[in-house]
């Protein structure tokens, strides 16, 4: 239950902090792959804009699309998405689009809009205040934008701020919680 999206309307940031092996950027694949896939009620029958954003373009590829729990991997044949690396784009079928960035290009976000976004390892962003910032401004579609945040906890101005904030909904997982999925010699 701790990779599962909170319950209700009243959360516009979902903050998932754990360790290493938590399943973090599973639960974030699994969350855009049920965006783009539509099988949000309250989102309607339309297909969806999403912002991926990672320390830099090598890890959102590396970690966040092409990675063992990323979003390439979380999607069963027909229903997965186009990637095109030189476009820093995914396509669904129905419509959807994902437009991936680097946290260190806080300006490549003015100007794009979104339904979501996925911020994986915010606490290592070196520009996080001014990409989430802009963020903020481009998460203007639907009726209920909203943004996934994993990341591993440090104690940051921006992560603090999101802490505080009575719109956050937050989960915490320890690696431990996802012993299960690791190797043994891990422990």
């Amino acid at each position: 239950t701790k990779q599962l999206p909170p319950d209700g309307p009243d959360w516009r940031s979902w903050l998932i902090l754990g360790g290493r092996g938590a399943g973090k950027t599973r639960a974030g694949a699994e969350w855009v792959r049920a965006r783009a896939l539509d099988c949000w009620k309250e989102t309607g029958p339309r297909s969806q804009r999403i912002a991926i954003i990672a320390p830099t373009l090598g890890e959102a590829r590396a970690v966040m699309i092409e990675g063992k729990s990323g979003l390439l991997a979380v999607h069963m044949g027909d229903e997965r998405p186009h990637y095109e690396p030189s476009k820093r784009q995914l396509t669904w079928a129905n419509g959807s689009i994902a437009q991936i960035f680097s946290a260190d290009e806080p300006e490549s976000l003015r100007g794009p809009q979104f339904d979501a976004a996925w911020c994986d390892e915010l606490a290592k962003w070196k520009y996080a205040d001014q990409v989430f910032d802009m963020l903020a401004f481009a998460l203007r579609l639907g009726d209920n934008p909203r943004v996934l945040i994993t990341t591993t906890p440090r104690p940051t101005p921006l992560l603090k701020r999101l802490l505080a904030d009575d719109a956050t909904a937050v989960t915490r997982s320890r690696t431990a919680d996802n012993r299960a999925h690791l190797a043994k010699s891990f422990w």
